[in-house]
């Protein structure tokens, strides 16, 4: 037999594919009923035929009392043998597809499963942990592969670890229509934990990725949690840690929904990237670099631009971390103790968030011009239109500001001259809740001439208000919501200094589109 042979031979043994729970327990009763039957699986009589369907064939008896026989069978298994469909209890027992053993928990066997997966199937994986060293690959649509717990401890769920192994990834999806990834693990993974793309009706659910030792030093996770190029995605119930870019990153999609996660020690908790229609919801975003980026970059292959995200009712705290040097891309440039940035995106809402212990600011706005890195203006659009930042509880933030803000070279001194008046007038050294590098579009805004100023018109605004922070506003006086950069003028020496406080270009409010992450 040759090697595909006995790839093969083996998978189809992996596995029973039955119509429904009682027919799994009549066909395990039928086969020591009758130990005798041939090969063939037939058993000929003279007045009827009981079909009992298996995937290694078809069990036929007949007998003078075959009716009674098979009714004995059915209300053995449904009422005394304890394999009862009604259990809900058993998920294995009532799917169609593959329940895979331990022995088959490596390699070779359970990619043989996977590619032998039909459309529909439900690929059921054991409590434990499990070594692989390649990828563990889906191409067959409409699959769920289903673990057991919720990816804590071995004893009761499915963990696949990943340490060591030589292929790049841990979990992969490409080009398909309906996938659910369900109740599992993926441990050291390097490159992505879950990579999912060009695909349809994306479910990440009750999934834990992370890079286990010492991520900070030693992480060669790129992201946790990875859909690229999908349409319909759900990311709900999960963790991610450790990655040394995204824990959780959906890029060049549309119609997202990131909600009830988990993410901490990642440079950037959640990145929603070049991506329309998105709601990043309910997530616990904590002790990362940044906490949820919403980003538009240039190079990209599917949407230019970043349009339409809802961050909402999120816990944003203690994202303070430094980037590690394992760090790579756009994310090096982010300020450590960002709670929320925003840059270079198109009508984005961030409300009803509670954001603390952010040592540069809460919410951040930039322009794609201030990371200084080279981009094509005819083919990227570097700025921020329809920005409203609202309705927050912000406390414990700006007091040390990091990256960029920390940087003699970079806007080092314009915080220092900020903290210096601030503590001759013995008030608080901190930078403002919100701070937004005020860069405008001269295009389709009104700049100053040299593209200081300037100010959007209707729904493009850059607006914030109503954020509830924890140092009291003084009406006239002084308030730390909003910092108004106004980058262009400050490096061009038009101006000496922010505009802060009350800046006036950021008090207003807008309606934008309504996002729904659904299609």
């Amino acid at each position: 037999m040759n090697s595909l042979a006995r790839r093969t031979a083996r998978g189809r043994r992996d596995g029973v594919r039955f119509a429904s729970p009682a027919a799994a327990c009549v066909l395990n009763h039928a086969h020591s009923a009758w130990p005798k039957a041939p090969s063939t699986g037939t058993v000929k009589a003279a007045s009827m035929t009981v079909r009992l369907h298996h995937r290694s064939g078809m069990f036929r008896g007949s007998a003078p009392f075959a009716m009674l026989a098979a009714a004995l069978l059915v209300l053995a298994c449904l009422g005394l043998c304890g394999c009862g469909g009604s259990s809900s209890g058993d998920e294995a027992s009532a799917v169609a597809g593959t329940v895979v053993t331990p022995a088959k928990m490596n390699d070779e066997d359970l990619n043989t499963i996977l590619f032998q997966a039909r459309e529909g199937d439900t690929i059921t994986l054991p409590a434990g942990k499990y070594l692989f060293n390649r990828s563990l690959k889906l191409s067959v649509n409409n699959v769920t592969l289903l673990g057991a717990g919720d990816g804590s401890d071995t004893a009761s769920s499915t963990i696949l670890s990943f340490k060591g192994a030589a292929d790049s990834n841990g979990v992969e999806a490409r080009f398909v229509q309906g996938v659910t990834l369900k109740r599992f693990a993926v441990e050291d993974a390097a490159g992505n934990a879950v990579f999912v793309t060009n695909s349809t009706d994306v479910v990440i659910d009750t999934v834990r990725a992370e890079w286990t030792t010492d991520p900070a030093h030693t992480s060669r996770m790129f992201y946790g949690l990875y859909p690229v190029a999908c349409d319909n995605v759900l990311i709900t119930n999960s963790v991610a840690v450790g990655a040394n870019d995204a824990g959780v990153y959906v890029g060049q999609s549309k119609n997202i929904r990131v909600t009830g996660n988990e993410a901490y020690s990642n440079v950037a908790g959640v990145e929603i990237e070049n991506s329309h229609n998105a709601v990043v919801e309910n997530n616990n975003v904590h002790d990362n670099s940044a906490g949820v980026l919403v980003f538009a970059v240039p190079g990209a292959f599917r949407f230019a631009d970043n349009d339409g995200v809802l961050v909402r009712k999120n816990t944003v705290v203690g994202n303070n971390r430094p980037i590690p040097g394992t760090a790579s891309g756009v994310v090096r440039g982010v300020p450590p103790g960002t709670g929320v940035m925003i840059m270079a995106a198109q009508n984005t809402e961030v409300t009803a968030n509670t954001i603390a212990h952010q040592s540069t600011a809460a919410v951040l706005v930039l322009s794609f011009q201030s990371t200084g890195l080279f981009f094509d203006p005819t083919q990227f659009d570097p700025y921020v239109r329809g920005a409203y930042v609202h309705g927050n509880t912000v406390s414990d933030f700006g007091s040390q500001p990091a990256g960029a803000f920390a940087d003699p070279a970079g806007l080092a001194p314009v915080v220092s001259g900020l903290f210096a008046s601030l503590a001759a007038n013995g008030l608080p050294q901190r930078m403002a809740a919100v701070v937004w590098d005020g860069i405008v579009d001269p295009t389709t805004g009104t700049t100053g001439a040299q593209g200081e100023g300037g100010e959007y018109g209707g729904n493009q605004r850059v607006c914030s208000d109503t954020n509830d922070i924890d140092i009291p506003i003084i009406p006239a006086q002084m308030s730390y919501e909003n910092i108004d950069l106004d980058l262009l003028a400050l490096l061009q020496g038009l101006s000496s200094e922010p505009i802060f406080p009350f800046p006036p270009r950021l008090a207003c409010t807008i309606t934008l589109p309504t996002v729904t992450g659904l299609p």
